[in-house]
């Protein structure tokens, strides 16, 4: 479970990277130089701008898991609806992002120089920044000038920010119920010209729009800016003499699952499994409740849809999950209905062989069965700590670290 709702961090003493965690190197190493000595000249403004940053990539979080989400969801016909709200996540993904890139320029100009220095160079805006360092590359240090480099995603971004903040354009976003694609342009514009086409008069520039697959393209430009934060964290290590980053800060909240997601994105192809997900997502009715089930591609998330398609229905009860302090899961329940029969099924991480626990799982297992009027209920688990040391006849089992071999095998042993 995450220790927080969204928030930049002090990781506890041993505390693990979880799903719910995100490390950033540069704010980590930031707080790192405060926390050596909180009372220097720069130690507020560093914090500061070290907070900033990483509130800006939660809000990314934010909004690469509705974008996600909504993807999922758009095999369901009846979630045209959603068209308007992705539309304008997407504008305020593109806002952030931007910010974000503003505040490594901030960092840069206060970390790359001199304080009787800083005034030279523009602060408040990467684009300005980056034309001041291909314009006076003489007056930083050479270490910083991976920030003159032509930087092509910056340029797309940029562009659109500055369309879409102060040029009167708007976004379109589009479905073909696989995946989501947007366009961007001057809509007002766009409409009198279709006007005077109508008219027979000269409509003047081409009216289309060119459309572009959605999360593919804020993955690159997102991917793009964290490389320019790293580069940065680099640099400032260089120039400032620092150590090794000490990796005991991250981000963490209930969102921030979605950019792992993002950064594994791959398009999804048209087949009957996305509809499925669209039923299951429609179940769990927010993102939240499906990313603790591991959406949109962790183990469990692959296996509940896996069992989706063999019974060809969704469940009837999904409990939450349960997961120890190492984020193992171990408690999680589904009911499914096959043939007016009820079919339950516990799952967690591993199962344990001695006497014991073997003990606690049966009778676990039963009284599942009992308080819900199960007519079988069966243990599925990713692993087992000795599958050879204890007979598991005594548990209707199932393991497997591959989800589609899991699910398959407990349809198998549910129904027959």
């Amino acid at each position: 479970m995450p220790r927080a709702l969204g928030t930049f961090l002090k990781l506890r003493e041993n505390e693990k990277l979880t799903r719910y965690h995100y490390y950033l190197q540069l704010p980590d190493q930031l707080m790192d130089v405060v926390e050596r000595d909180p009372s220097a000249p720069q130690a507020e403004r560093i914090a500061e701008l070290a907070h900033s940053f990483a509130h800006d990539v939660l809000r990314l979080a934010v909004l690469a898991s509705r974008c996600l989400w909504y993807e999922a969801l758009t095999p369901d016909m009846s979630r045209s609806g959603d068209l308007p709200a992705v539309s304008t996540d997407l504008e305020s993904y593109f806002l952030f992002l931007k910010a974000a890139c503003d505040v490594l320029a901030e960092l840069a100009v206060e970390l790359a120089f001199e304080s009787r220095m800083r005034g030279q160079a523009p602060s408040g805006s990467f684009h300005d920044l980056t034309n001041w360092v291909r314009d006076n590359p003489a007056r930083i240090d050479s270490r910083f000038h991976f920030l003159a480099a032509e930087l092509d995603w910056f340029n797309e971004l940029h562009g659109i920010r500055t369309n879409l903040a102060h040029r009167g354009y708007d976004t379109l976003v589009y479905t073909n119920r696989v995946v989501l694609s947007f366009g961007i342009g001057p809509f007002g514009r766009i409409e009198t010209r279709i006007l005077r086409e109508k008219r027979g008069q000269p409509q003047g520039e081409s009216h289309k729009i060119t459309l572009t697959p959605l999360l593919p393209f804020i993955k690159r430009l997102t991917r793009a800016m964290l490389s320019v934060s790293d580069q940065l964290a680099v640099a400032v290590a260089a120039y400032r003499g620092l150590g090794a980053a000490s990796k005991s800060h991250a981000i963490c909240g209930v969102y921030v699952p979605a950019l792992h997601a993002l950064d594994s994105y791959e398009p999804p192809v048209e087949s009957p499994t996305l509809k499925i997900v669209a039923k299951c997502l429609r179940k769990c009715e927010d993102y939240v409740t499906a990313s603790a089930f591991a959406f949109p591609d962790g183990h469990w998330w692959q296996f509940l849809v896996g069992l989706m398609g063999h019974f060809g229905s969704i469940p009837v009860y999904l409990s939450q999950f349960e997961e120890d302090s190492a984020g193992a899961v171990v408690d999680w329940k589904i009911i499914f209905v096959a043939d007016g029969q009820r079919l339950g099924i516990v799952a967690l991480d591993q199962v344990n062989t001695d006497k014991t626990s073997l003990e606690n799982s049966r009778h676990s297992l039963e009284q599942f069965g009992a308080n819900n009027q199960l007519a079988k209920a069966i243990l599925v688990s990713r692993s087992v700590n000795d599958p050879s040391g204890v007979s598991l006849t005594v548990l209707p089992l199932v393991f497997s670290d591959q989800p589609a071999d899991a699910a398959f095998k407990a349809f198998e042993l549910l129904t027959k």
